[in-house]
């Protein structure tokens, strides 16, 4: 039984969902069923009912999951271990989701070097997506994500988060206001990053909530595009209290959004290596 089969199972078993999971993965839709029946196959069993609800367990699938989380665990265990010993100098590699950087306390990094100066950082900015597929690869040791993760494999605590404000040019109704409700949004054009992002997600969900879709006139992939665009009047930014440039506001302000999802960032490091001296010895700095 290959050990990658397993690690798919798990991911569509928690997801509830071959198109997510296979997304999660970085594969495709077909390569993931393909897989999950390759399983089924070995083991004679069907570990899906497929319905339009999504994959739903049957007894067999249940049982599967139950009996390969400590396997993985272990394997897991096996991988770290020997990679210790091959190791001669130690090395762990962070990622950062995009934008943690802009308030991510380097101060602490610099503490850990001081404690542990046999150990070499080395670290990256990646979408979250990205980060959490690289470390379930074992190619990231520590990540910094905005939002909690979804897969159960992976421990994470909530360490530091921001709020979300609307971006207001000179001369719009609200530019005067001191805080903002998202249902204040309903007749706005907004302006915001794109899919790859959190905060996008999490913009949508809430005016759903309230009983709207958003009319987003702008999606970008860099955050300085939003404050570009908003003060040429194209709509109003949404966007988390993180950048140090304040040149940036130049003709516009941020206020508060009231009853936004906050920005939140997450640590987060595999279940099976949290017990790993240096690797626990930098989380912990951060806890």
């Amino acid at each position: 039984m290959d050990t990658k089969d397993l690690r798919f199972f798990r991911q569509v078993y928690e997801i509830g969902s071959i198109n997510k999971a296979a997304k999660q993965l970085f594969i495709t839709p077909q390569g993931l069923s393909k897989a999950i029946r390759h399983l089924e196959d070995e083991l004679d069993a069907g570990l899906f009912e497929r319905s339009s609800n999504g994959m739903v367990p049957t007894e067999c699938g249940r049982y599967l999951y139950q009996r390969c989380l400590p396997i993985l665990e272990q394997f897991d265990e096996l991988a770290v271990g020997i990679r210790q010993l091959r190791d001669q100098n130690k090395k762990l590699n962070i990622g950062f989701s995009c934008g943690v950087l802009n308030v991510f306390p380097f101060q602490k990094l610099e503490e850990y070097r001081n404690r542990c100066p046999h150990i070499m950082l080395q670290w990256e900015e990646s979408s979250n997506q990205e980060i959490m597929h690289r470390m379930q690869q074992g190619d990231i040791d520590l990540g910094f994500i905005i939002g909690p993760p979804l897969s159960q494999s992976l421990w994470s605590r909530e360490v530091f988060s921001r709020t979300m404000n609307v971006i207001v040019y000179e001369g719009h109704p609200y530019f005067e206001k001191t805080s903002l409700s998202v249902k204040d949004l309903q007749q706005e054009r907004l302006i915001t990053l794109n899919e790859k992002y959190y905060s996008y997600h999490s913009l949508l969900q809430r005016c759903q909530d309230f009983g709207f879709t958003p009319a987003i006139a702008v999606k970008t992939m860099e955050s300085q595009l939003i404050y570009q665009f908003c003060r040429q009047k194209s709509g109003l930014g949404i966007d988390a209290d993180i950048h140090r440039d304040k040149s940036m506001l130049e003709g516009l302000r941020l206020i508060p959004l009231s009853d936004s999802i906050p920005w939140k960032i997450f640590m987060v490091i595999k279940g099976s290596r949290k017990e790993e001296p240096g690797l626990w010895e930098l989380a912990k700095l951060f806890l």
